[in-house]
């Protein structure tokens, strides 16, 4: 079995080979960062549950801000974006280990490692599309998303291993080794894209910025997403922990179970995407959440939540319905990349201000509440997606 797979991989195209292995290292180190973040801030800082939302604020700004950066350097190659990323996210990550001796100087590293995170959104996305064949877009989309995943599970692991090993470690140095292994991990991802070459770069038109109204629906369902995501992200974490007293292990085992399924099950996301239509993976992924959202709010077995946090990670993975939809209704391939961005930036703008409403919520009625909130999200979320309709020559477009 391991030999016929190492067969496959040696099959590829080297540029999908080394692009394939730069998303798995930069994955480890969002593997490390993902599981760890959220004690990270509770351990070392101590936030309260509205100074905690608030920090989404600057998190979520290089999101926000991603339209105007990729406008800027739109001139250069995408291996130059990718090889930024990593080298960005590693000198970020090194100054969250190392010169954070408080919350206002662990900001400027937070958003440095941000920035590379979110700039890596969109180069991801395009590169898999152009490095897809036609009509197999989602099915390359989720086997990226796979890879991902088994990076995840990689950097869960690890820090689950170094946790686990040194329990009565101060947690201060625990946060140093894992992100000292989180910038090695970037470092060598750049090595990796600086190995890609995209032929058709040199020939393809490069577009700073494009807005588009046939694009509409595809900026409303980012929106949605950066929403109902942001609550998630930063608010079950910190019921886990704050509620719960979920260590980092804990958070690991968490997010190496959700990893392990997402490797399984999301490359077959895309397949499905492709079958199906993007159009039912939105209403799926709509009714879910909105199961989720209750179960938070209204369940108080642990065991239960962490089934609920397990499943909501597992359907970030519906994000391949969004890149696979803009794919069939763009005029111009030129304008996937630069609509990817400002797709992102309209999902950050609601992102940085849904974390401090929350926050607010969460301190004046109750977490409970603030999971009844994301649930009205998840109503919104459903309606968008009713209106996506198709073509008879099996397109998507926006009704």
């Amino acid at each position: 079995m391991l030999r016929k797979t190492i067969s496959k991989i040696n099959q590829l195209d080297p540029n999908l080979k080394y692009f394939l292995i730069a998303v798995l290292f930069l994955g480890i180190n969002n593997g490390i960062l993902t599981t760890t973040f959220n004690n990270y801030i509770e351990d070392i800082f101590s936030l309260t549950p509205d100074k905690r939302g608030f920090l989404e604020i600057p998190r979520e700004l290089p999101g926000f801000i991603l339209v105007i950066v990729t406008g800027m350097i739109a001139s250069f190659s995408m291996r130059f974006w990718a090889v930024a990323v990593g080298l960005l996210s590693a000198m970020g990550v090194m100054g969250l280990s190392f010169l954070s001796p408080s919350v206002s100087v662990m900001l400027i590293w937070m958003v440095m490692w941000s920035m590379a995170d979110h700039l890596f959104m969109p180069v991801e996305n395009t590169m898999g599309l152009h490095l897809a064949k036609d009509g197999k877009h989602g099915k390359r989309l989720g086997q990226l998303s796979g890879i991902r995943n088994l990076a995840m599970i990689l950097g869960s692991f690890i820090v689950w291993i170094i946790a686990s090993t040194n329990r009565s470690a101060e947690p201060s140095l625990l946060y140093k080794w894992f992100y000292v292994i989180a910038a090695l991990a970037a470092v060598i991802s750049s090595f990796f894209f600086y190995r890609v070459r995209l032929d058709h770069e040199r020939h393809e038109e490069k577009k700073r910025f494009v807005f588009n109204k046939k694009y509409t629906l595809y900026y409303i369902l980012n929106m949605v997403f950066g929403a109902r995501k942001q609550i998630f992200l930063t608010f079950a974490p910190l019921l886990l922990i704050k509620y719960y007293g979920a260590k980092p292990e804990t958070m690991a085992v968490l997010i190496l179970i959700a990893s392990t399924l997402g490797f399984v099950f999301r490359q077959y996301f895309g397949i499905i995407t492709d079958r199906f239509g993007e159009r039912k993976m939105f209403i799926g992924d709509a009714v879910i959440l909105l199961c989720i959202c209750l179960g938070f709010a209204l369940v108080k077995n642990v065991y239960f939540l962490y089934a609920f946090y397990i499943l909501d990670n597992l359907m970030f993975s519906t994000k391949i319905a969004r890149t696979t939809y803009l794919n069939k209704i763009a005029l111009k391939k030129a304008d996937i990349a630069p609509t990817i961005s400002l797709g992102i930036s309209l999902d950050h703008a609601v992102s940085m201000t849904i974390p401090a409403v929350g926050g607010i919520i969460w301190n004046i009625f109750g977490y409970s509440n603030l999971f009844l909130f994301a649930a009205v999200l998840a109503v919104f979320s459903l309606v968008a997606a009713l209106f996506v309709k198709y073509e008879k020559k099996g397109s998507a477009s926006a009704g």
